[in-house]
């Protein structure tokens, strides 16, 4: 029996070089190119075999990547198609506490997620388009299925 990393699990290290350009104004391509470059040098410096040794590392490294590459999106379909969001809801039910507890910081679009992930949508109709009533019943639907608060 292999032995995994003990939990609670330990931080992701950021140890990523920076390049200060103070109040320079900075364009989308070369915000696009210093995420890359970012993310590129998190990987190299932290294997992903270590970042995914268990499901809360993955899910974190997941979701980070996720925000980071689509902070600039309008569109909801465009942010939930993006490839990490697509490997959360591939977690399955393991991802469920994990969005839960995002969503009880800070209401984000997990929706997508949890109707995937459980096959259920307790969003009341008049709800729907406003994040913070959404999250309130997805919120509500997990207090009465045992999620917690």
């Amino acid at each position: 029996m292999t032995h995994l990393a003990s939990y609670p699990p330990r931080p992701v290290r950021r140890l990523v070089a920076m390049v200060d350009i103070g109040d320079t104004a900075v364009g989308r391509e070369s915000s696009m190119i210093r995420n890359a470059y970012e993310r590129a040098m998190m990987d190299y410096l932290e294997p992903l075999s270590t970042q995914w040794a268990d499901p809360v590392t993955r899910f974190l490294t997941l979701k980070d990547r996720w925000e980071t590459e689509t902070c600039l999106l309008s569109s909801a379909s465009d942010i939930a198609m993006h490839p990490a969001y697509q490997q959360i809801i591939g977690m399955g039910p393991t991802a469920i506490p994990l969005i839960l507890s995002e969503m009880r910081k800070k209401p984000d679009h997990w929706f997508w997620a949890l109707r995937s992930i459980t096959g259920e949508d307790p969003v009341l109709p008049e709800h729907k388009g406003k994040i913070k009533k959404m999250t309130e019943d997805w919120l509500r639907w997990a207090k009465i299925r045992g999620y917690g608060d």
